[in-house]
């Protein structure tokens, strides 16, 4: 599980990092009035969750006190700023009528995160009790 856990917060990194870089790239070949969300606060801000992610999944691989905290204030924290940022930069209606399944989306992938930084929490624990016999 803590694997599966440390890959997953790896993809949700390295998802930032493509956003970042793609914002960029775009910024540099398109006008700038064609993006709703200027294409600099989209690498500001991926390059910023690729490294909260990043604390993360070294929290994770060197199992670290702390690590389970973090991993969960971060992905609660992503989900906010993924929301705010919907909201103050939608222009359409279509974006809207998509709120539904995004509000499932952003349920899922916090309960899934955090269950799983509390069922490998729980086994470190168990193991580290173990040891301590």
């Amino acid at each position: 599980m803590k694997r599966l856990l440390v890959i997953s917060l790896s993809l949700f990194a390295l998802a930032n990092v493509a956003r970042a870089v793609l914002a960029a790239q775009q910024a540099a070949t398109l006008s700038s009035g064609l993006s709703a969300i200027p294409p600099g606060y989209i690498v500001v801000m991926g390059i910023g969750w690729a490294i909260a992610f990043g604390i993360a999944v070294f929290g994770g691989v060197r199992s670290r006190p702390w690590a389970a905290r973090v991993t969960i204030a971060i992905i609660v924290l992503y989900q906010a700023n993924l929301w705010l940022n919907h909201f103050a930069f939608s222009r359409s209606g279509e974006a809207y009528e998509r709120t539904g399944f995004a509000a499932l989306l952003s349920i899922v992938s916090i309960v899934l995160v955090s269950g799983a930084v509390m069922i490998v929490k729980r086994q470190t624990s168990n193991v580290n009790r173990f040891l301590d016999v």
